[in-house]
């Protein structure tokens, strides 16, 4: 008798004031100051200036019409200086009038302006002026980049008009309808068309059989239900409908987030056959939260029947050396699965090399040996599924699945003086002589 060796198991900047500069040939000036800082006095047309302001411009001298032959532009703009700090006229200045002395009160205008002298004492500035000569900053930096200057006119004491306002009238906002509920009868038909597309998807789910099938089916369901729930979002329901309306609305929040969960749990095994999926989904507080809905609207309408009562998680197992697939057992080699080492359960099959379909399959319980007796000469390879929870209607684990086989060919040979014998020890231990591989769910053999 031929015992072979005894493989393992599985691996575990702004310009201050001050005169703007020469203008260009062809620049507009209209406007621009001569030379200097502007000057204590009453506000004239936007431009502070020294003595009495005449039509909202200042009087150093007589405007000439167009430009001269040299110098700066004149039109509009005072060409004899401004006076000296005691008020004596400036060179050339013709019908100077010194101007009063002490704060003047009043805003500009034709003449000097109507309002008295602030009595002896008080500030020489009004905030009226401040008000001007922050204009005034305003045209200097637009004449110094060479944009065309406009003088200011008007009352400085006038409050500028909200922006948006038109006129004198103010607008005042309308209020919005509330919009219409739906009908009983429109309510009832998005009920069953959201019963249409999740219920479909949830009779998936529990007829799933294994790993592949249970990752595809809960997907499914979590698309339907992410794609349903905002339809229920923003409607207004038949005032029959309104408390079970609330309640189906937060039961499709909480199912979209527990169901794209659930869908992770499928793809990494975690939850790997529909009946564990449907005993999960049942147990879900979002899954209360819409039979509370369904219970809300009463006979009125109908919603709801694909979810069933919440059905408890089990672990099922099966007696060490159950043949989950008996198949052809009339040869003379053996073949012993040790699992003493384990605390899982695992199903093991000796499967044809090159087949993809086993030639028998084996459970052995965890902490178990089991002996396979009369196996058939050929090559074989071994796969191994582990996992919680035996269901004997898909013949396979529902939780915490994993799918491996032995990297090396198992061969099984028989003479008329001895037989084969082989023993796999499903513990990972150090100096172990087998490896293992994973194995794509959809791709291991029934």
């Amino acid at each position: 008798m031929t015992t072979p060796p005894s493989p393992a198991g599985p691996n575990p900047d702004f310009p201050a004031w001050g005169p703007p500069n020469t203008p260009a040939p062809g620049m507009p000036t209209s406007g621009i100051p001569v030379s200097g800082t502007p000057m204590s006095g009453p506000p004239t047309s936007g431009f502070p200036a020294s003595g009495p302001p005449t039509s909202g411009i200042p009087g150093y001298g007589p405007p000439t019409s167009g430009f001269p032959a040299s110098g700066p532009p004149t039109s509009g703009i005072p060409g004899y200086g401004p006076p000296d700090p005691f008020g004596t006229p400036p060179a050339g200045a013709p019908n100077w009038v010194g101007p009063p002395t002490g704060a003047i009160g009043g805003g500009p205008g034709t003449g000097w302006p109507s309002g008295d002298r602030a009595p002896s004492g008080l500030p020489g500035r009004s905030r009226n002026k401040l008000i001007v000569g922050v204009v005034a900053v305003v045209l200097l930096l637009v004449c110094g980049v060479g944009g065309v200057a406009a003088f200011v006119s008007g009352d400085s004491d006038k409050k500028p008009a909200a922006a948006g306002a038109t006129g004198g009238a103010s607008a005042s906002p309308t209020p919005s309808k509330a919009p219409e509920p739906m009908t009983a009868t429109a309510y009832q038909s998005l009920l069953t068309e959201v019963d249409g597309l999740i219920g479909p998807a949830w009779q998936k789910v529990a007829a799933a059989k294994n790993q592949a099938a249970t990752t595809e089916a809960v997907q499914a369901l979590a698309d339907a239900v992410k794609t349903s729930a905002p339809r229920f979002a923003s409607l207004t329901p038949p005032k029959e409908a309104a408390a079970g309306h609330e309640q189906i609305k937060r039961a499709f929040n909480s199912l979209s987030s527990d169901f794209s969960t659930l869908a992770g749990s499928a793809k990494s095994g975690e939850i790997c056959a529909g009946s564990s999926a449907v005993a999960q989904v049942t147990s879900l507080p979002s899954a209360g939260l819409l039979r509370e809905a369904a219970k809300a609207f009463g006979s009125a309408f109908t919603f709801g029947a694909w979810l069933p009562a919440p059905v408890a998680q089990q672990t099922r197992t099966l007696a060490n050396g159950t043949m989950v697939k008996k198949g052809t057992l009339n040869g003379s080699g053996e073949f012993t699965i040790n699992n003493s080492g384990s605390d899982t359960d695992v199903a093991v099959s000796l499967v044809p090399n090159g087949a993809k379909v086993a030639a028998f399959t084996v459970f052995v319980s965890a902490g178990k040996t089991y002996k396979v007796k009369k196996v058939k000469d050929g090559s074989y390879q071994v796969y191994m599924s582990t996992g919680v929870d035996w269901d004997p209607g898909v013949a396979g684990f529902t939780r915490s699945c994993e799918f491996e086989k032995f990297a090396d060919v198992f061969e099984f040979t028989t003479t008329s003086r001895q037989y084969t014998t082989w023993e796999i020890t499903l513990k990972a231990s150090v100096g172990g002589n087998a490896d293992t591989d994973p194995v794509n769910p959809g791709d291991f053999p029934q």
